[in-house]
Formats: structure tokens, sequence, C-alpha cells
């Protein structure tokens, strides 16, 4: 989810922006990228919560087999047909993204303004104290930050009891 959502869109944007540089040609449609952003986000959006909720009505992650003509399991139906819905917007996304790259490809206008524009400070930066920059220090803050967050629920595991869980489905 984490990957084919936010790291992929951060990919077609580092495309759109890295293409014209590498290729010398301006992108075919800035408006049509950003409807190939917007796509992909809702299909994401629409092939992936149906997966939360699913799990919240008893649907398994991973399992072997399932008996498919349960009441349990006819639930799940609209919600997976949903999740084929989005799976359809996200293959028409990604047909998009390769058709914007190959009309680039193919396209006359030369790509212009490449310099990238860097912001300039509005106060000119001053020297820190030396213990801001101790990397020794930053480890050790770190370290303690980490214990403080996990160390309790890791002792959890060794201190309390635990039960067994029931099969899915009883």
């Amino acid at each position: 989810l984490i990957v084919a959502g936010t790291t992929i869109i951060m990919y077609f944007a580092i495309t759109y922006h890295l293409w014209p540089r590498l290729t010398g040609k301006a992108l075919y449609s800035n408006n049509l990228a950003l409807v190939q952003l917007w796509t992909w986000f809702v299909g994401m959006t629409m092939l992936s919560t149906p997966w939360h909720v699913l799990g919240l009505l008893g649907q398994p992650r991973r399992i072997s087999e399932v008996t498919y003509n349960s009441l349990l399991t006819l639930a799940w139906q609209p919600y997976e047909l949903f999740m084929i819905m989005g799976g359809a917007v996200l293959l028409g996304s990604a047909i998009l993204f390769a058709y914007l790259l190959i009309k680039s490809l193919g396209s006359t206008v030369a790509a212009s303004d490449l310099e990238p524009a860097y912001a300039e400070p509005i106060h000119a930066p001053r020297d820190l104290p030396g213990w801001v920059e101790n990397i020794k220090l930053w480890n050790v803050v770190i370290g303690a930050l980490m214990l403080l967050s996990f160390g309790y629920p890791i002792l959890q595991f060794f201190f309390l009891k635990t039960y067994d869980s029931i099969p899915w489905g009883y």
C-alpha cells in the first residue's frame, strides 16, 4: 500500500520532472500528467480502502483455502468488486503514464527552462554550536527515544500471558 501509493506517485512526479531534461523534449501535457497522478491516487484509494473494511469484517489476510459459498464470504463481494474497479482505474492510470511519456518522446517542442531554481535564504546562515552537529550525541538521543517508545511494548511479549487465537469463520 505504501509502495504502490505514495512512493510510486513520487516516482511518477520525478519522471515528469526528469523526462524533459533527459530527452530534451517538452512534456506532452502537464494537465494530463496531473490527471494521471490524481487517477492513480483515486485508484489506490478504491483498491485499498476495502482491504481495511474487509479486515474489520473478518476476511483473513492470507489463507490456504476459502469456502466461497458461505454467508460470510458472500458479504465480501461488493467490496471485492470495488477493489477490482480500483485496480482498473490503476491500470488506466498506468497506461496514461506510458502514453504521456511516449507522446513526449515524439514531441517536436523542445524543453525550455531546464535550469533548476534554487531557494535563497532570507537571512545569512549562522554558525551552529558544536554540540548540535555532534553525531554521537544524536545517536544517543535516538537510542533513548527508541528505548522509551518500543521498550515497554517489546517487554510485554515476554512478561504477559498470551492466548491462542481462534480460526476465522467460527
